[in-house]
């Protein structure tokens, strides 16, 4: 609302009339300014006061901001998955409603239909890597629940479930792969997603009981990739042979983690370099070593 200029007489005095009617329009606007910050903050301190709890769709950032929920998602991990990330697909498969509400959810909202609700980078992020693990799920449970891999069928190993299959998020109609690589690797360009994101396999990295949330991303990414370096089944060195080993999945997106070595100043990177980059309680491994890759588990990560 825009205000007057203040009247004054023409020899340039103030009019008291008018200054009285402008110290009453400056203390309304002061009365309403005070009720309205008062509101603020029973809203974001007592959400009761305002008509009830948070709705499970949205939740209000420290700055009054919505912000999208994951607690439902959060639910799910904490009920069918253990600490070693294996999932009880067939225990999920006979009381699937918190899945299911959430997949639905993920279908209809995300970062493209509502882009307030994802203010910052990792917002978006934590939606689509909770997003991309809920869907595998989703898919496994379409196959029965899967009980061997879901690698098997087909002609090419995993093309009727990473890439004919179907999923819908966000308004869209999506492929795993696709979701996978023209949407987070594409968009984000953070090598740790590899440690993050779970393709219902053994050879995956072990899924976590906890969903990603926006507020502690970065903490959650760097913990994943400092496990999933520091495990003997993804990175394993033989001195006698001058050998390194490392999981397949190095050698499938060597990209990503080139690209980012790159952009943080090496000249000239090793995968090794990346791995270094994550093992904080273990050696580090020796760049002049010839690197090869195990085998990638593909058994299903159930239990």
């Amino acid at each position: 609302m825009k205000m007057r200029t203040p009247e004054t007489s023409p020899a340039g005095c103030r009019n008291p009339a008018a200054v009285a009617a402008e110290v009453s329009v400056v203390a309304t606007f002061a009365a309403y300014a005070t009720l309205a910050t008062l509101a603020t903050v029973a809203t974001v301190a007592s959400p009761g006061l305002a008509g009830g709890a948070v709705p499970a769709m949205a939740q209000v950032a420290p700055e009054g901001r919505e912000r999208f929920s994951h607690a439902e998602w959060a639910k799910v991990l904490e009920r069918f998955v253990d600490e070693k990330g294996r999932v009880d697909y067939v225990a999920l498969s006979r009381d699937r409603a918190g899945l299911d509400a959430w997949v639905e959810r993920l279908a209809r909202q995300g970062p493209r239909s509502t882009p307030s609700l994802f203010p910052s980078r990792n917002d978006r992020l934590a939606y689509y890597l909770n997003a991309y693990n809920a869907l595998v799920f989703q898919g496994v449970l379409s196959r029965g629940p899967e009980k061997e891999s879901v690698w098997k069928g087909g002609l090419v190993s995993g093309y009727s479930f990473f890439v004919s299959m179907k999923v819908r998020l966000d308004g869209e109609s999506w492929s795993l792969k696709a979701l996978e690589d023209d949407l987070i690797r594409e968009e984000f360009a953070d090598p740790r997603i590899h440690a993050a994101l779970n393709c219902a396999s053994v050879g995956c990295p072990r899924l976590p009981r906890e969903a990603f949330v926006p507020e502690k991303l970065d903490a959650q990414l760097d913990a994943a990739m400092r496990e999933f370096v520091e495990e003997e089944r993804n990175v394993a060195t033989d001195a006698g042979r001058k050998t390194v080993t490392l999981s397949k999945i190095f050698d499938w997106f060597e990209k990503d983690f080139l690209s980012f070595e790159r952009v943080s100043g090496n000249p000239d990177p090793k995968i090794v370099d990346y791995v270094n980059r994550y093992r904080a309680s273990k050696p580090k491994l020796d760049r002049s070593f010839r690197v090869r890759y195990f085998d990638y588990d593909k058994r299903i990560n159930g239990r």
